[in-house]
């Protein structure tokens, strides 16, 4: 007789194609059994009785139908091997493959689903030093037995107890349509905020994974710990597997960005009939680590699972069925808990031992089993898809629940600090303020400046070249003219100047005496230079005659020849000056609410970053340095107190050089520059512009402050072999750069973040301060000597952004909280994830704009990528834009790199709308400027949008350009000329607005659209019509 095969049944069939994510497999349970002198033909008879006795064994299925039916007659599925006469390292490889096999098993639906195999060996020992000279392995697929029958069928295999007599197979019991609606209501509710899949830090997005493979990882307690551990949840009314499970998904939890999981929870009960079979179920269960105590958490658990079982006409199926709405193309429960503690287990006089097993699932990345061994010890079981998670991330969530098990049952006690469970090994590189080694970098610049030793090149602008004393004289100058004017040390002198050697004159001059000095954007609108000048209080703006202001005065005025000698500082003074915590510039950053941010650093940070940097790249007299950054932006620093402390010499390119690269690889030519650092953006300009010789005299290059290529990387390799490259970062809010990279020579792929300089800390913590695992991406928190003060404000210090953190020891630490996350390598370097902003919601879907960038970025044509955010239609609803540039200078048409990215991303992760530009907009500090980005998308309303997920298939031909141009034509009234192509404007033909109308309902009639007239205008011919049409 044929039944219906199950809604469970029906699932875990579809879960074998691969069409799914993480699917290609079969529900199978694996487990591996050894033995000593086996008596393997009463284990046949044995076998055979439970086929003849359980119906399960003897179920097949018909696919095509959805049918299940049971075979009258027994067919004995019990493999033999033979491995006794073979080599132990031949006999050991052939055990691997057949377990190998024998754990990923995908049955044959037509013929009973399972398999016993029994492999005789030459006698040998396990790790605990028993013998055996047998293993067993058994297979089985879900779609006939669920584990706990497994468990069954399996411990009577290996017993003599007497088989119980079945009842006849029982009706499902009614439900009523009332009860089921009430219990979809419940998921409903209680579902309808989710996000799943779970943050965990998966190896991919699971929606790209099309199958894996499956290992297991095992972690064992004794028993004697977890009735410790029962008896401290007792008091508390908590279940012991409340509380296990509690434990773990707490624990599990901080290996997720956001501190919350919703799992699947399979249930199942006894069927009426002693029949066994796979009558299971599963509710989802969310789970999140933030607010009240762990005691609470954990009761709120056990009440959440324990009102799930009253709501289960809703099935499991349904409930997957609902999520997968909400799961970004992914599983819609990747995470599973299963409690077997109410399995059979074999007992120790059994004839043979539990050595290990596996399950895998269709749709799951991670499988946690709660099982006892034959001791009744409770043994952990990890299942996990080793594409989706990497096998020590799994190791490291298992040692963590151990330490706080462990933790928990010596101080008798459930509220356990996560420093105290979570492993920080990856913060071993970080080095303490302590460790700060004071760096006179002023006296030494003094000495250079002032010393009788001051012949070599200090500074060269153009023409101009200025010897270290001749640098001096200018400066002592400067100090003259400004203490003229009654500035003293702590007043603010604001400089309004482009870089210059009049900027750097009048920079190092009030360095040294110790007045506090503020480099200003030049080309900032006069609204926010009104601000940033009026913010910083200054007592004196050095500018070139274009403001107006009562308190200004020019560079000439400054550097002119005066005949009061300077006061210059004493070496003692500047020895401590360099060793200073207190303000000496201010430099503005962009601040999130759009107004900038003015930085307040220090001597003490700044010394730092020279002298480690100097030490690190070797940094002589001998170096030539070239100054690209803006003096306004951090890095500049380094080009100026980097090269001249160390009497090396600085190049300033001419005004009429400043954006030119190609003056920017003469200079570096003619001056054998040595050392580059640059943001990335200007690099990849000095590199576009490139001769075969103009770069050969580099030895160093560093970039930082943005992404680093690595394509730009390879590029750099190519100039000579023993190219020294740096990744740098770090806020400004850290002092030029506190974090770095040497990137070595075997590095292709994504650039490290790096490890902080010495006597710097860097940590990645959850939004709640708590450290993140290594792997786990959180906000990037740094601490140490380079932090600056704090921001200006009117005149007064605030501390935005800076938090007190408490550090791995417990204690509390000045951090500053950036803009930035990332995650440590267990190596002890960190890689970069994603700006805070960098995950946006697209019609509710989180979306990474980043990981759209990457893939796009792939295309074979396109040579750059930036997407944003951006209000969009009349609701201003948020909308992706992206701006790209093409190797050819070519624009791409539309449905092409539509097609290419409906290959790789979901369609809420492609872009309505693109921009094809000859460069990317930089902004004053020389980084991808996203906010004009997001202007100039704001500003095309007009523009076709694609509607990304109503794309037609990649392979959708474009429109005819001829047909195109023939209603063009037509409508404008005008006969064809030869030269006339699709890439003509129609402007050029005569196109005037009123035709736009009649070429809108021509071209519906000539091929079923139905545009609208304004969205034909932005496009300038019959390729970009023919763009539009296609989308």
């Amino acid at each position: 007789m044929e039944t219906a095969l199950t809604a469970l049944q029906q699932a875990y069939l579809l879960g074998r194609s691969d069409r799914w994510p993480l699917g290609g497999v079969a529900m199978h349970d694996f487990r591996e059994y050894h033995a000593r002198q086996l008596d393997v033909p009463r284990l046949e008879t044995r076998l055979t009785e439970l086929v003849q006795h359980y119906p399960a064994l003897r179920t097949c299925i018909n696919v095509q139908r959805g049918t299940q039916h049971v075979r009258p007659e027994v067919t004995l599925h019990l493999d033999r091997h033979d491995l006794r006469a073979l080599d132990g390292e031949v006999a050991q490889r052939q055990i691997e493959q057949l377990r190998a096999r024998y754990s990923h098993q995908r049955h044959d639906p037509s013929q009973p689903l399972w398999r016993i195999a029994v492999l005789q060996l030459a006698e040998q020992q396990d790790p605990t030093g028993s013998p055996y000279d047998t293993l067993i392995f058994t297979s089985f697929d879900a779609l006939i037995l669920d584990g706990q029958g497994i468990s069954t069928v399996i411990a009577r295999l290996f017993d003599d107890r007497p088989l119980a007599p079945t009842a006849a197979a029982l009706p499902p019991p009614a439900v009523s349509v009332a009860q089921r609606q009430a219990d979809a209501a419940y998921w409903r509710d209680k579902l309808q905020d989710v996000t799943t899949p779970s943050a965990l830090p998966w190896r991919a997005p699971l929606a790209n994974l099309t199958s894996s493979r499956y290992r297991r990882a095992t972690l064992t307690l004794p028993r004697d710990t977890i009735k410790q551990l029962g008896r401290l949840g007792s008091p508390h009314a908590l279940l012991r597997n409340s509380l296990l499970s509690a434990l773990i998904l707490d624990t599990l939890a901080h290996w997720t960005t956001d501190g919350e999981l919703c799992v699947g929870v399979p249930v199942a009960f006894p069927a009426a009939d002693g029949a066994l079979g796979n009558a299971s179920s599963f509710v989802a269960v969310r789970y999140s680590r933030h607010g009240e105590d762990f005691l609470q958490r954990a009761q709120a658990l056990q009440d959440d699972v324990l009102g799930a079982l009253d709501h289960l006409t809703f099935s499991g199926v349904d409930l997957a069925r609902q999520l997968l709405g909400q799961s970004q193309g992914g599983p819609a429960l990747p995470v599973i808990l299963t409690n077997c503690l109410g399995w059979e287990t074999l007992p120790a006089e059994a004839p043979v031992r539990f050595h290990d097993g596996l399950t895998q699932t269709p749709q799951v990345a991670i499988d946690i089993r709660l099982t006892l061994d034959s001791e009744k010890n409770l043994q952990l079981c990890v299942d996990y898809a080793e594409q989706a998670l990497h096998g020590e991330q799994v190791e490291a969530m298992l040692a963590a629940l151990q330490r706080r098990i462990l933790h928990s049952c010596q101080r008798a006690d459930l509220a356990i600090a996560p420093r105290d469970f979570i492993d920080l090994a990856h913060y071993r590189h970080n080095d303490s303020e302590a460790n700060y080694a004071p760096y006179p970098y002023l006296a030494q610049l003094a000495k250079r400046l002032f010393g009788a030793q001051g012949g070599g090149n200090a500074l060269i602008c153009g023409e101009q070249t200025l010897t270290y004393r001749e640098l001096g004289q200018r400066i002592a100058t400067a100090i003259a003219n400004l203490q003229n004017r009654g500035v003293q040390p702590g007043n603010v002198v604001a400089l309004y100047l482009p870089r210059s050697p009049e900027q750097i004159i009048l920079s190092l001059a009030c360095a040294l005496q110790g007045v506090i000095w503020v480099p200003v954007d030049i080309n900032s609108p006069p609204e926010r230079t009104a601000y940033l000048l009026e913010n910083c209080r200054p007592t004196l703006v050095v500018h070139g005659g274009d403001l107006e202001t009562p308190i200004g005065v020019t560079p000439a005025t400054l550097l002119a020849p005066t005949d009061r000698a300077p006061a210059l500082p004493d070496e003692q003074t500047l020895v401590e000056r360099s060793a200073s915590q207190a303000a000496s510039y201010y430099l503005y950053t962009s601040g999130t609410t759009g107004k900038p941010k003015c930085v307040v650093l220090n001597n003490r940070a700044t010394a730092n970053v020279v002298h480690q940097t100097q030490q690190r790249w070797a940094v002589t007299a001998d170096d030539v340095f070239i100054s690209v950054t803006p003096p306004h932006h951090d890095m500049s620093m380094f080009d100026l107190f980097g090269s001249l402390c160390a009497g090396a010499t600085l190049v300033l390119p001419a005004p009429h050089q400043e954006k030119d690269a190609i003056s920017w690889n003469q200079l570096v030519e003619k001056h054998r520059v040595t050392l580059w650092c640059s943001v990335p953006a200007i690099l990849e300009m000095l590199l576009t512009c490139k001769t075969a010789d103009s770069l050969r005299s580099l030895r160093l290059v560093a970039q930082g402050g943005d992404y680093i290529k690595p394509a730009t990387v390879q590029t750099l390799r190519t100039l000579r072999p023993d190219l020294a490259l740096f990744s740098l970062g770090g806020p400004t809010e850290t002092t030029i750069w506190s974090i770095w990279h040497p990137i070595a020579p075997q590095e292709n792929g994504t650039v490290p973040y790096g490890r902080p300089l010495p006597a710097n800390r860097y940590f990645i913590c959850h939004d709640d301060g708590s450290h993140c695992p290594a792997g786990v991406v959180g906000r990037i928190h740094t601490a140490g000597v380079n932090l600056a003060l704090g921001y200006l404000e009117q005149g007064e210090l605030k501390q935005h952004d800076f938090v007190t953190l408490e550090g791995p020891d417990g204690q509390p630490l000045r951090a500053f909280r950036t803009g930035d996350q990332g995650y440590y390598r267990a190596d002890g370097n960190i890689m970069f994830a994603t700006r805070v902003n960098g995950y946006v919601k697209i019609r509710g879907v989180r979306v990474s704009l980043p990981e759209i960038e990457d893939v796009l970025r792939r295309h074979p044509a396109i040579q750059d990528m930036v997407v944003v955010d951006y209000p969009s239609g009349e609701n201003n609803e948020a909308a992706l834009g992206a701006l790209y540039l093409t190797r050819d200078g070519t624009p791409l048409p539309l449905s092409e790199i539509r097609a290419f990215a409906t290959g790789y991303l979901p369609c809420t992760h492609i872009p309505t709308r693109f921009i094809h530009a000859e460069a990317l907009p930089l902004s004053a500090n020389g980084k991808t400027d996203r906010h004009r980005i997001r202007a100039d998308l704001s500003h095309q309303q007009t523009a076709p949008a694609l509607n990304a997920c109503a794309a037609p298939p990649p392979n959708a031909p474009l429109a005819r350009s001829a047909e195109i141009l023939t209603i063009y034509w037509q409508a404008i009234g005008v006969a064809p000329r030869p030269e006339w192509g699709e890439e003509t404007a129609f402007i050029a033909m005569g196109l005037k607005l009123p035709h736009i109308k009649q070429v809108a309902e021509r071209l519906n009639d000539a091929f079923g659209t139905r545009l609208v007239s304004s969205s034909l205008l932005p496009c300038k011919n019959a390729r970009e019509v023919a763009a539009l049409l296609a989308s």
